[in-house]
């Protein structure tokens, strides 16, 4: 049995949703063709080919089965009704964001087992190379540290609202 099958039916028979194990299992495809590109290993990847896709991902545009025709006027704009932004042909930062979480815990699953790499190729960003919160002051509040490396910055998102007449 492959590690795709593996960390796949591992994955489904967790009672998660079939659209988050879905979208899980194109992050992983990409990964996989992206390795197959550069020709490497899955178990020899670095966190030099993550940033090599997390730069490609921010520059590519997606690939479709079938040109756009009516939705291409409204790609990449705003619905004026609910304010949600209509799918553009790139890359979106939250795609990148949870491509790397992705990863990251595939990863973690095949380290844990001792069945993948030794060292995860999606490491977590430390302020100073320190752990997080180190020397913490246990009167103050924890701060949110362990952001993954070459994470594009999310946008800021306004909240939502509708009039009850829309």
């Amino acid at each position: 049995m492959s590690c795709r099958t593996k960390f796949s039916t591992t994955t489904a028979s967790r009672s998660s949703r079939s659209g988050s194990v879905r979208s899980y299992a194109y992050d992983l495809l990409r990964w996989w063709r992206w390795l197959r590109a550069i020709d490497i290993e899955w178990d020899r990847a670095t966190s030099a080919e993550v940033r090599d896709l997390v730069l490609w991902l921010q520059q590519a545009t997606k690939q479709r089965r079938t040109a756009r025709t009516t939705s291409a006027a409204t790609a990449g704009t705003i619905n004026p009704i609910t304010r949600k932004l209509h799918p553009g042909d790139r890359y979106q930062p939250r795609t990148i964001l949870h491509s790397n979480a992705v990863l990251r815990a595939s990863y973690e699953f095949w380290i844990e087992r001792g069945a993948g790499p030794l060292v995860n190729p999606v490491p977590l960003q430390r302020r100073g190379g320190q752990r997080p919160n180190a020397h913490h002051n246990p009167l103050q509040p924890f701060r949110p540290e362990g952001r993954l490396r070459y994470n594009p910055p999310a946008p800021k998102r306004r909240p939502r609202a509708m009039s009850d007449q829309q």
